[in-house]
């Protein structure tokens, strides 16, 4: 395995670590702060920091007209939608509930490439997917999963089926305009497009707190700096160095912090099977990396 694959992988583990504490600390957030302005706040501050960082490395800020495009849908895919799903699906649901669900990422994302690109994949990348998922479903657990098909939680986890959809062609997306354009440029200018149609929503459907506790304010801190800047920025590193469909499945990775999260942070139980589902998730992400695929063209 080459060391530029090695940092792919390692970058995309490293988010999937930062992203997997997000949603405890969103949920700290959302205590106060309403999700769709969550989400502004979150990516207008994150915006801030990577204009802050590429003016320091001297960064080229221009962009292409061809790349204009590309940055608005990606802004409107990866952050405003996703994250509208995402905070609206964890304001219904259970933060571990929630990071647990990330697991359909995976399907959702081999789906959408092979619709894409009309992708072939190797008997070992389906088993490395199907057996991340296997272990998802572990860590879920019967009792978990009858519960959740109820009410505001069936609800919640919909959601983050809708949320998982945005990532997919969002990772498609992403792949194409890394190209040419740096990891962190490339977050600045989605957020930053993502937060301007955040905006009028979050305005239009709910109203902004007039005071944020000093919690939720260092929640939004970390959210911005750990899982927006940082997740984001290592992520779209990643993602050059292997097929979305790899990069999305080492995300399943997410159940397996976020469970490590609640039991550090909140001292939550883990059963058995819980910590079984998580070795099998691990041990399908390793398998559906043994095969290195062709990096897939842009579609037509």
């Amino acid at each position: 395995m080459t060391r530029r694959r090695l940092l792919s992988i390692a970058s995309v583990v490293a988010s999937a670590l930062v992203w997997g504490t997000s949603f405890a600390v969103s949920k700290v957030a959302l205590a106060s702060i309403p999700p769709l302005w969550l989400a502004w706040l979150r990516f207008v501050c994150a915006t801030l920091v990577l204009f802050v960082w590429l003016l320091i490395r001297h960064e080229d800020l221009r962009l292409r007209r061809r790349e204009i495009l590309g940055m608005v849908v990606g802004g409107i895919l990866g952050y405003t939608l996703n994250h509208i799903f995402e905070n609206v699906g964890l304001a219904l649901s259970t933060a571990s509930e929630i990071s647990l669900m990330m697991g359909v990422f995976p399907v959702l994302s081999l789906i959408v490439e092979g619709l894409v690109y009309h992708r072939k994949f190797s008997h070992m990348e389906l088993a490395g997917i199907m057996l991340s998922v296997l272990g998802v479903v572990l860590i879920i657990g019967p009792a978990t999963l009858s519960g959740a098909a109820r009410g505001r939680r069936l609800a919640g986890d919909s959601l983050i089926v809708l949320s998982g959809i945005c990532w997919a062609f969002y990772s498609l997306l992403v792949k194409n305009l890394a190209q040419n354009s740096s990891p962190a440029k490339t977050a600045m200018f989605q957020m930053l497009f993502g937060s301007l149609v955040l905006l009028p929503l979050a305005t239009a459907f709910e109203d902004l707190p007039a005071q944020i506790p000093a919690v939720a304010a260092w929640a939004v801190a970390y959210l911005v700096v750990l899982c927006s800047v940082g997740g984001y920025s290592l992520y779209n590193y990643g993602v050059t160095g292997m097929t979305s469909t790899q990069a999305v499945n080492i995300l399943n990775l997410i159940p397996v912090f976020g469970v490590l999260t609640s039991w550090v942070l909140l001292r939550e139980a883990i059963l058995p099977l819980q910590i079984t589902g998580g070795a099998i998730v691990l041990a399908g992400v390793v398998l559906s990396l043994r095969v290195p695929s062709e990096v897939p063209a842009s579609p037509s």
